[in-house]
């Protein structure tokens, strides 16, 4: 089984395709590109029609098997994205994987993808199996030197001519969010700023634009400001900032509070510091922690994961009012009248 990296992909895509690609992992933009990428690739190849399955709880599995057998003497060639949606899949399902290597044929690509981390899902039989036919590519969060990397090529794509503290600037505003700095990268190529950019410009550029920024919004939610962040939310809705980009920074929060939540309180200081909360943002973390227990966060995290299977699948009827009601469980529990988790139907 070849293995690449995202940044390998395009390099590989520019030749002969594998009939199976193998994506995991939980860093969005990188697996975002690498999707688009593997889509580009395949329709240029004539793997014209893409057909996109999700396998949650109610999936139907005689649905990938029927689109596996319908060869191209009836359908174009296909590029078929299979989504695992559940953390833990049933017996039934990984015995239907289990059966993937059999039914590959020249008139598909078969692309498969989750969020569950390369590491756990390549230890499963399924994965092993189809080895000598898929390229796995895993998809790791950067490190702090891989961030700054990454940054680099970003902006040199976008023609951005940016100075190291401006790039240092920028590195530590987006906080490893590369989805956030994406997005300010090319707010800056679209904007008349004057090039080469250094941190004092570019800070007086990001706090312009302050109000457009998930960050005010984690700020505003920390703080228990319902009214604040709420009409943040609204502002972020109305300028089109991607759901999943909004729902990713609310995840890390919570996560991030749960790790804080289950710490000594003489051990906050050392956690703060490796979670790299700076003095001046940790009593907005303090103010959170005294707000939410171990068990709501947990139930928070729950309700974010059906927000994102409910939003892939396209089962969302208003986007908008389905992150508000996250935003509102964030800054103080609620009785449970109404969850994200009986919509998706797990209740």
């Amino acid at each position: 089984m070849q293995k690449l990296y995202a940044n390998q992909l395009p390099q590989h895509l520019a030749g002969a395709l594998a009939p199976c690609y193998l994506l995991f992992g939980d860093e969005p933009l990188q697996k975002l590109e690498a999707i688009d990428a593997i889509r580009a690739a395949a329709k240029q190849k004539g793997f014209a029609e893409r057909i996109s399955l999700t396998a949650d709880t109610q999936f139907d599995w005689n649905e990938l098997n029927n689109e596996l057998q319908a060869m191209s003497l009836f359908a174009e060639k296909r590029l078929i994205e299979l989504e695992l949606a559940q953390q833990k899949l049933s017996t039934a399902a990984n015995e239907q994987l289990k059966a993937l290597p059999q039914q590959l044929h020249q008139d598909i690509i078969l692309l498969i993808h989750g969020d569950r981390s390369h590491s756990e899902v390549s230890k499963l039989a399924w994965f092993k199996q189809l080895q000598n036919q898929a390229v796995q590519v895993p998809v790791y969060p950067l490190d702090e030197r891989q961030s700054m990397q990454w940054l680099k090529e970003r902006a040199r794509q976008l023609q951005l001519q940016l100075s190291s503290d401006a790039l240092t600037l920028l590195q530590q505003h987006c906080a490893g969010n590369l989805l956030a700095a994406r997005q300010e990268l090319e707010k800056l190529a679209l904007s008349n700023i004057d090039q080469p950019l250094d941190a004092a410009s570019l800070s007086q550029f990001l706090a312009d634009h302050s109000n457009f920024t998930v960050f005010q919004l984690v700020d505003a939610i920390l703080q228990g400001q319902t009214h604040d962040a709420l009409h943040k939310l609204q502002r972020l809705c109305q300028q089109d900032v991607e759901p999943v980009i909004i729902a990713w920074q609310l995840q890390k929060e919570v996560l991030q509070l749960r790790q804080l939540q289950q710490a000594e309180q003489h051990n906050l200081n050392n956690l703060f510091k490796t979670l790299a909360i700076w003095p001046k943002r940790q009593p907005l973390y303090q103010q959170a922690l005294k707000r939410l227990s171990i068990n709501w966060l947990d139930y928070l995290l729950q309700e974010l994961a059906a927000f994102d299977r409910l939003y892939k699948g396209g089962r969302l009827s208003n986007t908008d009012v389905a992150l508000a009601h996250l935003v509102t469980l964030f800054i103080q529990p609620v009785p449970k009248a109404f969850s994200l988790q009986q919509q998706a139907g797990y209740d």
